[in-house]
């Protein structure tokens, strides 16, 4: 039983590269019902509110890196180390702090916007989210994304949902026609 039911429209992207850079080529696909159940909704919402399992699970291997630097701080005092080890210390203590920070501070701001909804609309953004990341992501060599067909019904201008989704702006216009010919 699915308590969240979303229409989307499905976009196909697909990335060209070659010598002159890259390119992206895009299509509407078909429109689609994506549902969620309420108990993953659920679950989901409580990992957003107490962060700590996600916060670790993200920061680990950035820790990792930075304990890495560490380490080498502490050899190169004691020992006389090549100047390769010299450039790699200071590489992964900042890399290392600054994926942990830039980690904390992603899934911090997430957790602030939702705190702000109110809980209907924090449970349907999640809802949304949950079943976007159950959908499909791949369709052969295309990379899939999903617009709330409701997001284009309130879409000001096809610029703002371009801007919103990544698309191209001959894409928006051609999925609010579609939408206002449903």
């Amino acid at each position: 039983m699915s308590d969240y039911k979303f229409q989307v429209l499905e976009v196909h992207t697909l990335h060209v590269r070659d010598f002159s850079g890259e390119k992206i080529v895009q299509a509407l696909g078909d429109f689609r019902e994506l549902s969620v159940n309420t108990a993953c909704v659920e679950s989901e919402m409580r990992a957003v509110i107490f962060p700590v399992r996600r916060i670790l699970v993200k920061v680990f291997p950035f820790m990792i890196i930075f304990l890495a630097g560490l380490v080498l701080t502490f050899m190169i005092t004691l020992y006389n180390y090549p100047v390769a080890f010299r450039i790699i210390r200071p590489a992964a203590l900042f890399c290392g702090g600054a994926g942990m920070f830039d980690s904390v501070r992603k899934i911090l701001s997430e957790r602030k916007v939702l705190l702000s909804l109110t809980r209907d609309k924090a449970l349907e953004k999640i809802a949304f989210k949950c079943a976007v990341e159950s959908a499909p992501a791949k369709y052969n060599d295309n990379d899939l994304s999903y617009i709330l067909v409701d997001e284009i019904k309130r879409a000001e201008s096809p610029e703002e949902l371009a801007e919103k989704y990544n698309l191209l702006p001959a894409i928006s216009r051609k999925a609010i026609e579609l939408v206002n010919r449903e």
